[in-house]
């Protein structure tokens, strides 16, 4: 599962570290998910006030995210 980094680290870094899931992927022929942050940080109201973090209200959304991506890996 990929993970974004925040832009505070820098622009070199982040792409650097971003590179690195799809190399992965394609070295030891896995599969790539997406990052599921993406639609939680569209909902300000599941952020902490970090902006960073989800939140309590997000987590019912991020287990059924996880449950429908890593279900099919399970049988």
């Amino acid at each position: 599962m990929q993970i974004h980094l925040p832009a505070n680290y820098g622009r070199r870094y982040n792409e650097s570290f971003s590179a690195i899931y799809p190399k992965l992927a394609k070295e030891f022929d896995i599969p790539l998910l997406p990052f599921f942050m993406e639609e939680v940080y569209l909902k300000p109201q599941w952020m902490q006030d970090d902006g960073i973090h989800p939140n309590r209200d997000a987590q019912p959304f991020i287990a059924d995210w996880m449950a429908k991506q890593l279900t099919p890996f399970l049988s």
